[in-house]
């Protein structure tokens, strides 16, 4: 019984620390920004703290987003505000949390403090950022991410239609102007496709994408979506929202 309690004796433990540091979350970020109310107290903190410097490369470039957005943040109340306008996450060693300002932006602050195998650099304060809308939470990324990707399973599923007849590839051809790169000539696509449909059997119907065996990669603005058919993979690539190419690698 002793072995089996230890996980949710550590459990309990993380959870209550959890819940001591976003209790002083608030009390640190007013302490931070009372530092940031002048250029000598922003530029301390930025040489105190090396990891803002992944955001800022330079104390300048800090200092020009500080002084942009100091009068916005210059009275925080002595207590946190309500959940419309702060909203924090808090874990064991540290806590992120967002934070609204009088002219409607955001600031974010992430801060760490160490603990027995991790040390923080400097004084723990990883990221401040200021943006005109609220950073999604944890949550509200997934679900993001999710129906995304569930339009590019869509998308994707209206292009092998497509690509199963010849009438449906010129189609495709002529309402994606951003294949011209790949395929300057429409006779290019029509090749391609002829080549590539016998590998192209039945999609599933599922649009439950946990039920779909996919590859997609996300990098910067380019979204690449495959499926491995039997005899191989079919490769849609998006750029900044646009179909730009279209591969297939056979196994």
């Amino acid at each position: 019984m002793g072995v089996l309690a230890i996980p949710v004796f550590l459990a309990l433990f993380l959870l209550g620390q959890s819940k001591t540091v976003e209790a002083q979350a608030w009390p640190v970020i007013r302490r931070i920004n009372l530092r940031l109310q002048t250029d000598d107290g922003a530029a301390g903190l930025y040489r105190a703290n090396p990891a803002l410097a992944r955001t800022y490369p330079t104390e300048d470039a800090f200092l020009d987003q500080v002084r942009a957005h100091r009068a916005s943040f210059a009275s925080l109340p002595d207590l946190p505000p309500k959940a419309d306008r702060y909203e924090c996450h808090a874990g064991p060693n540290g806590f992120r949390a967002s934070v609204q300002g009088s002219d409607e932006s955001w600031a974010t602050f992430e801060v760490r403090q160490n603990i027995l195998f991790e040390k923080v650099p400097g004084e723990g304060v990883l990221r401040l950022e200021f943006s005109p809308t609220k950073e999604p939470n944890a949550r509200e990324r997934r679900a993001r991410r999710r129906a995304e990707a569930s339009l590019d399973w869509q998308r994707y599923r209206d292009i092998c239609a497509l690509l199963a007849s010849e009438d449906g590839t010129r189609s495709l051809w002529r309402r994606e102007p951003g294949l011209h790169a790949a395929f300057p000539r429409e006779d290019g696509l029509l090749s391609f496709a002829a080549a590539t449909r016998p590998h192209l059997h039945p999609l599933p119907d599922s649009d439950r994408l946990s039920q779909v065996r996919l590859l997609r990669q996300v990098r910067d603005h380019t979204v690449r979506l495959g499926y491995p058919f039997q005899t191989g993979t079919l490769t849609a690539v998006w750029t900044e929202g646009r179909l730009t190419g279209l591969e297939f690698t056979p196994r």
